[in-house]
């Protein structure tokens, strides 16, 4: 029996549109595969710094910039059963950085899941069925990040980017850009013809600059997603296990018939 628990979870994730366009984004079960439930992935050699932090709104700059001063490190790797997911986090997001980089040596994302995946948009994960899960959050903090966007880091392919707070995203009279610390996504779209870009221009009221469609032309993205939600970092290799996740078939809210369990370890 599922027991997620979706009454806090709704109030932390749901970082990218709740739902996607079915006329853009729309997932598909084209070439799914039936994987057998994978338990937690085995852990390696863990770097040994578990930072004793509670953080709240009133103190989180205080405590994510001094936390990052003091963990200088950019290098993470996400583990899966189906492969590694190597990221490198940004310098220009320094709050962002040091906050994931803080969440990964206290060992928070292990045994969370990619818990919402649409093919051909993004794959989401960073919480968990698991009854520790609201303990787990209440021994770091309830806190929202402060936005770090940045014009030149965009929702290419491969992007990870962190969830907005889901009651400011259906509230617009609330709504602002701060980050869910706990929950992340990865861009998994293909490249996109400038045709697509001129009716994602037209559908959300957006311009999307000569250089970002290039990108988006070369690599792929979702360019209705930027200047909304922070972009923190880039998949450097293991973008075909991204591109697995997202086979996997999936229940009516898009999250997977099957868990795919996650770990994550800073490398460097």
């Amino acid at each position: 029996m599922r027991k997620f628990y979706f009454s806090f979870i709704y109030f932390l994730i749901l970082g990218c549109h709740s739902e996607a366009p079915k006329e853009l984004f729309k997932a598909t079960k084209e070439n799914d595969h039936n994987f057998s439930l994978f338990q937690n992935p085995s852990k390696k050699n863990k770097i040994i710094s578990k930072p004793n932090l509670l953080i709240n709104n009133k103190n989180v700059k205080e405590k994510l910039f001094e936390f990052g001063l003091k963990n200088s490190e950019e290098l993470i790797v996400i583990n899966t059963k189906f492969g590694e997911i190597k990221i490198r986090l940004y310098k220009q997001t320094p709050l962002h950085r040091a906050n994931f980089i803080m969440l990964a040596k206290k060992n928070f994302f292990d045994s969370t899941i990619f818990y919402r995946v649409i093919r051909n948009f993004m794959v989401q994960g960073g919480n968990s069925d698991k009854n520790n899960m609201l303990q787990k959050m209440s021994k770091i903090g309830i806190y929202r990040i402060p936005p770090e966007i940045n014009k030149d880091l965009i929702h290419k392919r491969g992007a990870i980017a962190m969830a907005v707070q889901e009651q400011y995203y259906k509230d617009p009279s609330k709504y602002n850009l701060s980050s869910s610390p706990y929950n992340f996504y990865i861009i998994q779209k293909g490249p996109i013809s400038n045709n697509y870009m001129d009716k994602i221009e037209k559908k959300y009221n957006i311009k999307i600059p000569k250089k970002s469609r290039l990108i988006y032309n070369e690599i792929g993205g979702s360019p209705h997603l930027d200047n909304e939600y922070t972009v923190f970092g880039e998949v450097i290799s293991g973008m075909t296990v991204v591109d697995e996740i997202s086979k996997q078939i999936t229940d009516g809210k898009n999250r997977p018939l099957e868990n795919i369990y996650l770990s994550i370890d800073v490398i460097k």
